[in-house]
């Protein structure tokens, strides 16, 4: 898993954002903090590069995770040590490849056999609600190679399969128009664990936020 600080002065409050399948540090480039802020992305391996990251001159830890972030979270921090103060979760849950709870499993083997560079931008389009919205991805969009990005998509559906722990979430963003993770799939999974808020949109949220703490 790699690891980016974004913003990193060592002290007061920090931001852990665990990305996306397939992304980088663009995916948020535009969101606002004045917080340190790490990024964690690339889930072929569930080991942080370079070994974990020292939170401990920090007062307060902040953790949002989207769409196989929250699953990845779920597995790391535990493994981290860290207790955050606010948990909040866009658009996944703790079991991403799930036929009941996440992606339908005949459904992302089919996005592995198909995600060529044709697939990879319908993939995108498909994680875009609005028209506007794909000029606006341009800007967000990922500068990673592909077969790289083939691999991720496979280790996380075996990863995924090993690693199921579980962690209390503050709060959970579910899209109602999330044609990635199907919307009925992650109500049915956090109904009764956490405060779930609908939002408008697809599965890339973010264009709704231009500051992390509209988030938390």
């Amino acid at each position: 898993m790699r690891t980016d600080w974004i913003q990193r002065k060592g002290e007061g409050v920090v931001l852990i954002f665990f990305n996306g399948w397939g992304m980088d540090c663009r995916a948020v480039a535009h969101l606002q903090t004045d917080a340190d802020l790490l990024i964690c992305s690339d889930y072929r391996s569930l080991e942080a590069e370079g070994g974990i990251p020292d939170f401990s001159s920090y007062h307060t830890v902040y953790v949002v995770a989207w769409s196989m972030g929250v699953w990845a979270a779920a597995n790391v921090l535990p493994e981290w040590g860290v207790k955050p103060d606010r948990l909040v979760a866009l658009n996944g849950t703790e079991r991403p490849v799930d036929d009941l709870y996440g992606i339908p499993v005949r459904v992302y083997e089919l996005t592995e056999k198909g995600m060529t560079e044709q697939g990879r931008e319908k993939f995108f389009a498909r994680m875009l609600a609005e028209r506007d919205e794909a000029a606006l991805f341009s800007v967000n969009k990922p500068r990673r190679i592909l077969t790289e990005q083939i691999e991720e998509l496979y280790l996380i559906h075996k990863l995924s399969s090993e690693h199921k722990k579980c962690i209390k979430w503050d709060k959970i963003y579910i899209s109602e128009k999330d044609l990635i993770f199907p919307p009925e799939n992650q109500r049915r999974w956090w109904e009764g664990k956490a405060l779930v808020t609908s939002l408008s949109g697809g599965h890339y949220p973010f264009y709704r936020f231009t500051e992390w703490k509209e988030i938390l």
